[in-house]
């Protein structure tokens, strides 16, 4: 049964209210979104590198849990009736070569590896730190946002 409706009555697409997401390490990638996008409704989703399209994109796809709040696809809860939203929702995501439960420091090191340079973790250092990365080396790749991936 739909939940959230339009003024014709017709369900919405997607619906997100207060939806939140902290991470284990306190980052608070999601505080209180709210949006409705209706049937046949043209949306686009733009923010700049680390504003939490991702993580939002992911919870209402079910690959991340949400800290709190609500999401419903074609009018059906997200948790509740995960099998029926999964049914409604494909995802393209941005990248595809890189694993994305491996940790960044691995990532980097083993890209270094394919062009046949020997380990060498001060090089590591230095390129994570050269690029922002290095408070981030022992995250996953999917814990990333897109901007981050494509300086992996």
């Amino acid at each position: 049964m739909p939940t959230s409706t339009d003024t014709s009555g017709a369900a919405s697409a997607v619906s997100i209210a207060g939806l939140t997401k902290t991470y284990a390490s306190g980052f608070e990638a999601l505080k209180g979104i709210d949006l409705d996008i209706r049937r046949g409704e043209i949306f686009a989703l733009l923010g700049p590198n680390g504003a939490g399209k991702t993580t939002l994109i992911s919870i209402v796809c079910g690959i991340v849990t949400a800290s709190g709040g609500r999401v419903t696809v074609a009018g059906h809860d997200i948790v509740r009736d995960y099998r029926v939203t999964r049914t409604k929702i494909g995802l393209v995501p941005q990248e595809l070569a890189t694993d994305a439960f491996e940790s960044v420091w691995a990532t980097v090191n083993f890209s270094r590896l394919l062009f046949g340079k020997p380990p060498n973790p001060a090089v590591v250092e230095k390129v994570l730190r050269d690029l922002s990365l290095w408070d981030k080396r022992h995250s996953k790749i999917m814990e990333l946002s897109g901007g981050m991936k494509r300086r992996v």
